[in-house]
């Protein structure tokens, strides 16, 4: 009996060690893997609603190729619609094409596109832009704005 225990203690191992060789590995995921991953191919249209946000990049995901705009996902978009393809188009200030990998967060940016009942935009242009000139409003205590709105008349202009 001890030298089936020890036959199988020697088997065993080099049973395993033989299956994990015949076993083909998976394969090692490439630098642009996830990048194509998240790249849009396929759009129902019908599905989704044309978008427009000017605000700044949040985030920057160079592993799967997205940036992150106003809290939401923008994806690139490579789709063939009818006769004529749709690539997303990567702009500098003056509308000339940038690469993607130019955007960095901090950055404020134009995106048009549509919103993906997924959640994420399907950007069509992004654009960098300058930072928008937000109105300034000075607002007053209330009890101040009245004091300022009232005329005292005093003496012989009381009557």
């Amino acid at each position: 009996m001890t030298t089936k225990t020890a036959s199988w203690r020697i088997l065993a191992p080099a049973f395993l060690a033989a299956l994990a060789l015949l076993v083909t590995p998976a394969e090692s995921a490439e630098p642009g893997s996830q990048e194509t991953l998240s790249m849009v191919r396929m759009i129902d249209f019908d599905e989704c609603e044309p978008v427009k946000i000017q605000s700044k990049i949040m985030e920057v995901r160079p592993d799967t190729g997205t940036i992150v705009v106003a809290e939401r996902e923008i994806r690139g978009v490579d789709v063939e619609n009818g006769d004529r393809r749709i690539r997303t188009s990567y702009l500098n200030r003056e509308g000339k094409p940038e690469p993607r990998d130019s955007f960095r967060a901090g950055q404020y940016v134009l995106v048009e596109g549509i919103l993906h009942p997924d959640g994420y935009i399907a950007a069509f242009v992004v654009q960098e832009i300058e930072r928008p000139v937000e109105k300034k409003t000075k607002f007053k205590p209330v009890e101040l704005s009245k004091k300022g709105s009232r005329k005292v008349r005093t003496g012989a202009n009381a009557q």
